[in-house]
């Protein structure tokens, strides 16, 4: 699944701004890439305007709210109103008819994400097993990382061994205590050391790949 990187998406909308489309908007944002987030609800709009390019009350059923916003100027289209089943169907059918070359929804059981796929959603999330920030880093940059990193309460990091470490072993500079992190991989001279031997000598241009410890 994570053999080959897609071309990066740059521009997304998500339209329904619940809890769910709103950790995707603020996702999103902090990427840096284009957003457009929308509602029906003017005040769940107005909470995210400073973050994104474009903030604007509707309703994502409606084709002339849809071609409006340009929607098919967009690389993804989020409809993450899991709660207005119908409403999701219209949309993701007209985001299709105006050519969204990426659609995903949310959907809330399987039999919904059944019928939104045979209808041309090209991805159905489902949020009690896809948090809004795993689903946004995903869409931006699928990578083994970015997936790794999207598990709620892990977070990854690069780094370079502290100034403490070099010269010390792994086991030796006992990271995991004193930085409270786990080090997973070693990456040195452009190669990664999965796992790294506790006995290997840290460098000062040597790259760890850490795993916040479990608390």
């Amino acid at each position: 699944m994570f053999h080959v990187k897609p071309q990066t998406a740059t521009a997304f909308a998500v339209f329904g701004l619940g809890r769910f489309g709103t950790s995707i908007v603020e996702h999103l944002a902090a990427a840096g890439v284009e957003v457009l987030a929308a509602d029906r609800d003017l005040a769940r709009v107005e909470a995210v305007a400073n973050l994104v390019d474009s903030a604007v009350a509707g309703d994502a059923s409606d084709p002339e709210f849809l071609e409006r916003v340009a929607v098919a100027h967009f690389d993804v289209v989020v409809f993450a109103m899991g709660e207005e089943f119908e409403a999701s169907i219209l949309a993701t059918m007209t985001a299709k008819e105006m050519g969204c070359p990426r659609v995903v929804v949310k959907a809330l059981d399987a039999r919904q994400a059944k019928i939104l796929r045979r209808i041309g959603a090209d991805s159905v999330v489902l949020p009690e097993v896809e948090m809004g920030a795993k689903v946004a880093k995903s869409l931006v940059n699928p990578n083994i990382v970015d997936v790794l990193d999207q598990v709620a309460g892990i977070g990854i990091a690069e780094r370079h061994p502290d100034a403490a470490w070099v010269g010390q072993t792994l086991a030796e500079a006992d990271i995991r205590r004193s930085a409270k992190v786990e080090v997973i991989a070693l990456i040195r001279d452009g190669r990664p050391q999965v796992p790294v031997n506790s006995d290997t000598i840290l460098r000062e241009d040597d790259i760890l790949l850490t795993l916040e410890s479990p608390k």
